[in-house]
């Protein structure tokens, strides 16, 4: 039931889902009127998961150790985190709820990976 090959194709969904929530979030941010630190944590949060997921692209192919990935993912998460405390307290829901759903696509791919690795 965990094998690689049948839960294979959530792997790119779950990567177009938080790049389009990623971007939106950022022209939501730039349009919005955001300055300062949220504005420079939404384009952390784009630039570390594009660096992310170019790094476990070229893993895959092997020209790059698998584990590359890891610490832009890692950032990308702690930038999620900060926009998400930001936000909580800020009038800007939208922003709030979208990158609560890039962070959960981020998560569950990393739920998957687990799950299907471990198999």
């Amino acid at each position: 039931m965990l094998d690689g090959r049948v839960w294979w194709p959530l792997f790119p969904l779950l990567l177009l889902l938080v790049v389009v929530c990623l971007t939106w979030a950022l022209v939501a941010a730039a349009r919005g009127g955001l300055k300062g630190k949220a504005l420079w944590l939404q384009i952390g949060a784009f630039s570390c998961y594009i660096l992310a997921a170019l790094s476990a692209i070229a893993s895959e192919r092997g020209a790059v150790s698998v584990h590359l990935h890891r610490p832009f993912s890692l950032l990308t998460q702690a930038c999620l985190l900060f926009l998400v405390l930001n936000h909580w307290r800020g009038g800007k829901r939208i922003l709030l709820w979208v990158n609560v759903l890039a962070w959960a696509g981020i998560l569950c791919d990393a739920a998957l990976h687990y799950l299907v690795v471990r198999r």
